[in-house]
């Protein structure tokens, strides 16, 4: 230590410990983990009507997605996925949309890629039944399944009350007639799912989710309250979808402790 005292770049080295400690950990982003929405098994009938009922949807969990504004509630009734959308209404929505996107586990793009496609379940008042579905493949527009001479799947209904859409949606896990692309999801599957709330008259100025953010897993379960909090490997997820980031805080805080530690012995010894 006397030696390192008497370094004629002492104080300079005591400049530097601390910048490269935080370019080392203090600037590295803690890990960002995917938040588990559950689907559990359904307790109630739906019917699917548009019009929301409390006493229906209350056997699963809500969750309300910050980057669509959508608050939406997944459930199973052994034959199929139940979905419910929750969205305000914009300023323009002559021709606005609201769109759940199904994926494989390994898909590597943000509306899918060539290789590993995603389905998007679309709902807006300007399609005649008010749902429809697509296939896509980039980040370009994707392509009704009809184009490619395929059969919409999902059914469900469209409701509006004072400013409010509401989508109720049925997905069985049986399908017919649907593209090459489908993920033939049921009890106990895991897959990819992505939100997303824009407006056909403005291309590419929607509002969506990347599908690294959220899984969804179909259960045989029932839900109860204590279901609402998930884990996830870098922390605790919450059903806001925000990363408990305290395990790196407490890192970053024994460094930066640790290191005024070594300050002030250092200086006290350089005193004597």
């Amino acid at each position: 230590m006397s030696s390192l005292r008497s370094h004629p770049h002492f104080l300079k080295i005591l400049v530097i410990i601390p910048i490269a400690l935080l370019l080392v950990f203090g600037w590295a982003p803690p890990a960002i983990a995917q938040t588990t929405i559950t689907a559990y098994k359904s307790q109630q009938p739906v019917s699917l009507d548009g019009v929301v009922q409390a006493s229906e949807w209350n056997d699963t969990q809500a969750l309300h997605d910050p980057t669509s504004g959508m608050t939406v509630s997944f459930k199973q009734n052994g034959t199929g996925l139940l979905a419910l959308l929750v969205w305000p209404e914009s300023s323009q929505c002559q021709t606005c949309y609201a769109a759940i996107e199904f994926g494989p586990m390994n898909n590597s793009g943000h509306m899918g890629s060539p290789l590993t496609p995603t389905i998007m379940v679309i709902v807006s008042p300007s399609f005649k039944g008010g749902i429809d579905e697509y296939i896509a493949t980039s980040e370009q527009a994707p392509t009704p399944v009809e184009e490619f001479s395929y059969r919409t799947q999902s059914t469900g209904s469209l409701g509006y009350s004072n400013g409010v859409y509401s989508a109720e949606i049925y997905r069985p896990f049986h399908v017919s007639g649907a593209s090459p692309y489908e993920l033939n999801f049921t009890v106990g599957s895991t897959i990819e799912i992505g939100f997303a709330v824009g407006d056909f008259g403005a291309p590419g100025s929607h509002s969506a989710t990347d599908m690294s953010t959220y899984v969804l897993t179909i259960s045989n379960s029932l839900f109860t309250p204590t279901a609402l909090t998930t884990t996830a490997s870098s922390g605790a997820t919450n059903v806001a979808g925000t990363t408990n980031v305290s395990y790196y805080s407490i890192e970053l805080a024994l460094i930066i402790v640790g290191y005024l530690v070594f300050l002030v012995v250092a200086t006290r010894g350089r005193r004597k």
